[in-house]
């Protein structure tokens, strides 16, 4: 399983989300629109992204993407089922899904805007 973050303007929260990544065995995470990388463009570390990522923004894979449509339209090309993440009344909770571990290898969570 893959991570897309879109719009995550908190570099606290992009820290969590790697960190909750690594424990949870995602293979890659694209960093889409304002969604700061684990480095600034000079490649030092953003201390708030390293503060709370405990070291997972170097053992989970990451790629900054600039537009999320081609980042999408890439990974439906190479198979990939994207699920956005998002509270709404037609839902579908997490727990109901029906996902088989074949199907995991090429699933992608979709989480932001």
């Amino acid at each position: 399983m893959i991570l897309i973050l879109q719009d995550i303007r908190s570099l606290h929260n992009v820290g969590s989300i790697f960190r909750t990544a690594d424990a949870a065995g995602i293979k890659k995470i694209y960093l889409c629109g304002v969604t700061s990388a684990p480095v600034d463009r000079f490649g030092d570390p953003r201390p708030q992204v390293v503060k709370v990522s405990l070291g997972a923004e170097k053992s989970v894979p990451w790629e900054k993407v600039d537009k999320i449509e081609d980042c999408i339209a890439s990974l439906k090309e190479s198979g990939f089922k994207i699920i956005a993440v998002e509270q709404h009344r037609n839902s579908i909770p997490y727990n109901n899904l029906k996902i088989s571990k074949t199907e995991l290898s090429k699933t992608a969570l979709l989480l932001g805007a």
